[in-house]
């Protein structure tokens, strides 16, 4: 009690350095847990939930490929995938695989027809529809996945239903589209009403469509394809697979070989399985010479999660800093305040007078020990409390909605970690007692009969 009264009066003497270190420990400790967290979260994403995703596989033209293909010559979609030439890796997928699951996508220019007009706002300008196939976009979709992950941008329906996936060659739904919000009021359209379009390779050529659904864009385009990326997006119109294989649109359908605008731009993605079986995929198919020259393997899956983690790595990479910063920073800090607390001048008379009233070094070292103790702990165990729980929000918040999440490691971590730091600073407080030397006290008193 008499050592615990001691340290408690030595530090209301001094309330500001007490109150400040108290404040840098509790900083100090709350932002290494908070980084901690951060880092640890990024480590994770790239490492055991990498691991988990769902890996997909697709045999796309390189950017090198795509710069031989012009939106206003029909000749240049002889660079497009083939059904011929995706035989050949599903043959090597499904035998390394054991299976074969896949997704669809096609799509092809179309032409408005009667009445129909298309917006403008694309970058085909003077250009004829004969030279550029039409200002439309016909895209037909597989599957719903494969909605989700076109390269227009993702959409919701805003209006009316969705489309109907079922390929069965028994489903009748193949006369219904979705068109975008802005096609739709630039037309008059409205759900249930029907719309001709021309195909792109023969204006004579057309198919009626109804309108099942309106949508509207709920992300950016990423399209590589010239040929698509040339026109408004908002002319595009979605259906599935069936009703575009119904219009003779799809080769396969139709068992024919085409060329020119008639020729879509198949776009078919594996399910590759994980990461681990999508990167042993692609090994197997690179030993078979593959992909073909101009064309690339990638998993545009894992693409869309890496892509996801941007602001996750971004934050980590500024976190490893600022922690590294905020704990040398800080430390140095403390042991300033800690050593202007025991090591200043006005202690040597408290550190002689207790000496020789016959107060052990021991003890008055553990009372200088306590003080520095007092000062640090309750701010290291605030810190610590509050970065634990305060540490997934605010992390959350900081990395763009990817989930930050605080393990028992990175706790574990700040608990031994802080409670060596502050024995660290209680060993330089109790050095300063048994560094003192009593014979200097009687030196000066002496210095001060003379």
């Amino acid at each position: 009690m008499f050592v615990l009264s001691n340290a408690w009066r030595a530090l209301t003497r001094s309330k500001g350095r007490t109150a400040l270190t108290a404040f840098i420990t509790l900083a100090v400790t709350f932002g290494t847990v908070a980084g901690l967290a951060i880092i640890q979260e990024d480590t994770n994403a790239h490492t055991t939930a990498y691991d988990q995703q769902k890996a997909t596989l697709a045999i796309r033209p390189t950017a090198a490929t795509w710069k031989k293909v012009s939106a206003t010559d029909s000749a240049s979609t002889k660079h497009y995938m083939t059904w011929t030439s995706y035989t050949e890796y599903a043959t090597l997928v499904q035998s390394a695989t054991n299976s074969l699951n896949f997704t669809v996508t096609e799509t092809v220019p179309a032409r408005v027809s009667g009445d129909l007009k298309a917006l403008d706002g694309g970058s085909l300008g003077s250009a004829s529809d004969d030279e550029t196939g039409g200002q439309l976009i016909w895209r037909a979709f597989w599957t719903e996945d494969a909605a989700k992950a076109s390269d227009l941008g993702t959409f919701e329906i805003v209006d009316g239903k969705d489309l109907s996936y079922d390929n069965k060659s028994s489903n009748p739904n193949t006369t219904g589209a979705l068109v975008s919000e802005a096609f739709a009021s630039a037309n008059n359209l409205k759900v249930g009403d029907t719309l001709k379009v021309a195909a792109a390779s023969d204006a004579q050529t057309t198919a009626k469509l109804k309108v099942r659904g309106i949508y509207k864009y709920t992300s950016e385009s990423a399209v590589a394809n010239p040929v698509t990326a040339a026109r408004n997006r908002e002319n595009a119109i979605f259906t599935n697979y069936q009703t575009f294989a119904k219009a003779g649109l799809d080769p396969q359908s139709t068992d024919k070989t085409v060329s020119g605008w008639a020729a879509p731009d198949l776009d078919v993605v594996f399910d590759a399985g994980d990461s681990a079986t999508y990167k042993s995929l692609v090994s197997t198919l690179k030993k078979s010479k593959l992909p073909a020259k101009g064309y690339e393997f990638s998993s545009p899956s894992l693409e869309s999660y890496n892509a996801s983690l941007e602001p996750l790595d971004t934050l980590s990479s500024r976190a490893k800093t600022g922690t590294i910063v905020l704990v040398a920073v800080g430390g140095v800090l403390l042991l300033i305040l800690v050593l202007s607390g025991v090591w200043a001048p006005k202690r040597d008379d408290e550190i002689g007078m207790a000496l020789v009233s016959g107060v052990t070094r021991g003890r008055l070292g553990w009372q200088f020990m306590l003080e520095t103790f007092m000062m640090t702990v309750p701010g290291w165990i605030v810190g610590l409390v509050a970065g634990a729980l305060l540490a997934k929000p605010i992390g959350t918040a900081w990395a763009g909605g990817q989930a930050v999440s605080m393990t028992s490691a990175s706790v574990w971590n700040v608990i031994w970690y802080g409670l060596g730091a502050c024995l660290v600073l209680g060993i330089v407080a109790f050095a300063r007692v048994a560094c003192f030397n009593l014979n200097q006290l009687f030196e000066e008193r002496s210095e001060v009969k003379a």
